[in-house]
């Protein structure tokens, strides 16, 4: 028995491994069951329980839109469309970002809703406040049709309109030049003679098409952070309903591999996140509490956008739980210093390859005494299989006797027939770790290592690593010492096989992390056979 220790233990490995990356489901968030057939310039949330009014005084002036007027905002960062009747941001492109490895590739397109929405951060309402369904606005105090922002320049966005008889509507945008967080101020002031009352929504808006569907390693779609945890929602359930979520709710966006568009609530200005599908847009809408404004009243409501990389650093110091767009998984208490780690190794290699090559030496370092132990323990088996076969013969009709007489066998030679394995073992969270820090880490994408390798967080395109790691493998498993019969030998020698072609279509950078640590661990198999 205590010879198939080995074998089940990497087998095990391999069972943990696909179950955990590739047969995981993501948790699904509960669906509403009633029908969404809402069109993208109509959104409109439900009727909610009343809050009080707040009594402030404000001026206010609707000026005439110049019509189909289109503004252009460009910095260092992004360059970004915004139409005026509309106050709603239409396409960004991330400048510092490239679509593809290609010289010549042109910056990455967040947001294009060109000819399918009036565009992102739409406002619309309930009840009295119903004419907030995409109100005609005016932009304040803005004569052109571009601006350049400097990376210290702050320029305010004042779009004015009128939603209802007297009750009028300023909606800011508040643009950093170098910053992909949007602060967005709804405030509503109310100049008619009877009260009015209604919730107002602001949704963000992504066009969908069915090229954009993630793979089982990667999500692509909205999600949501509510009651204490980030959840998805599969856009193809989104057909048979929308979801609504009414409990903690820091905020809701729409998640690409490496890119967030997120809208955050503050200051109580919402009391719910709205996610649904209408024809080929999804939305993301928060909804304020249900209010109403008599005559002389205003309400006020904050909010912020972030229309960005995702950057770990970046969204941790937003807040809010920004942070979890990254989706590190259950080892993402390990895989954070990780990623830490590779970056500070990067900021002075600068190539994140020789990155990983440096933090694959500092851990086989580590495990260094535990592998050493691990061979040696082996090594102590192999000698005594002679003496474990005597016992296998001599009770093999008394496999309770015969396991008796093993475990004392151990005891009096100090071996440990689990020994070998342990090191394995322990090196499979570490293995999940780098395995998620490379497939959504954006430090990864389109990261160089050399020659053929220009993208760590890609597959090799020639599959020379997977071979590599493969071969690798197959001659650590030569060097090392098995108490396996024949049969159990041929499969643990298949190994090798399998574990290549699982790593064909897996990140190069993951590869370069297991071939090098093969290389290593051959390396202390040679030292300790030199030593005996």
């Amino acid at each position: 028995m205590e010879n198939k220790n080995t074998l089940i233990a990497i087998l095990l490995m391999l069972v943990v491994w696909i179950g955990f990356t590739v047969l995981y489901p993501p948790p699904s968030p509960p669906l509403v069951s009633e029908e969404s057939v809402i069109d993208a310039r109509d959104i409109s949330p439900d009727t909610h329980v009343t809050r009080p009014p707040v009594g402030i005084e404000t001026e206010f002036q609707v000026r005439a839109p110049q019509p189909g007027r289109i503004i252009e905002i460009l910095s260092d960062k992004f360059r970004m469309e915004i139409d005026e009747n509309y106050g709603t941001i239409r396409r960004i492109e991330l400048l510092q970002y490239r679509e593809t490895m290609d010289e010549d590739s042109p910056a990455f397109v967040l947001l294009d809703t060109l000819g399918k929405s009036s565009g992102t951060l739409q406002i619309s309402g309930t009840d009295g406040f119903s004419g907030a369904q995409q109100p005609v606005f005016a932009l304040a105090d803005f004569p052109g049709n571009r601006l350049q922002l400097g990376s210290t320049d702050v320029r305010e966005l004042v779009f004015e309109g009128q939603i209802a008889d007297g009750v009028f509507v300023r909606k800011t945008l508040t643009i950093s030049g170098n910053s992909y967080q949007v602060p967005v101020s709804l405030e509503l002031v109310h100049r008619g003679n009877a009260p009015l009352s209604g919730n107002l929504s602001l949704t963000l808006v992504q066009p969908w098409h069915e090229d954009m569907a993630g793979t089982m390693y990667e999500f692509v779609g909205p999600s949501t952070y509510a009651d204490g945890k980030k959840r998805k929602d599969k856009v193809d359930d989104l057909r048979k309903g929308e979801s609504i979520y009414s409990q903690g709710v820091l905020w809701t966006g729409f998640e690409k591999k490496y890119f967030l568009n997120a809208l955050v609530p503050l200051a109580d200005s919402a009391e719910r996140a709205r996610v649904f599908r209408s024809n080929d847009l999804i939305g993301n809408a928060l909804i304020t509490p249900y209010r109403t404004l008599h005559p002389g009243e205003q309400a006020e409501f904050e909010f912020f956008a972030y229309f960005g990389p995702k950057d770990f650093d970046t969204l941790q110091s937003l807040g809010y739980q920004l942070s979890d767009a990254v989706d590190l998984g259950y080892v993402g208490f390990m895989a954070r210093p990780l990623l830490h780690v590779l970056i500070f190794f990067n900021s002075f290699l600068h190539n994140y390859g020789l990155a990983i090559i440096l933090l694959t030496v500092i851990i086989k370092i580590l495990f260094w005494p535990l592998t050493q132990k691990s061979f040696n323990s082996m090594k102590s088996m192999q000698r005594l299989q002679p003496e474990m076969q005597k016992l296998r013969t001599k009770y093999k009709d008394d496999k309770q006797r015969m396991n008796l007489e093993l475990m004392n066998l151990y005891k009096e030679h100090r071996v440990n027939p689990l020994g070998g394995c342990l090191p394995m073992l322990v090196q499979i969270p570490v293995f999940f770790a780098l395995y998620k820090v490379l497939m959504v880490s954006i430090e990864m994408r389109h990261a160089h290592f050399f020659l053929w390798i220009t993208d760590l967080s890609a597959k090799d395109p020639y599959y020379v690593t997977p071979l590599l790691m493969g071969a690798s493998m197959f001659l650590q498993q030569k060097l090392t010492p098995t108490t396996l019969d024949p049969v159990q030998a041929k499969i643990f020698l298949a190994m090798p096989v399998i574990f290549t072609v699982l790593f064909l279509n897996f990140p190069a950078g993951l590869v370069l992390y297991w071939l090098v640590n093969n290389i290593l661990t051959i390396g202390q198999q040679v030292l300790i056979h030199r030593k005996k």
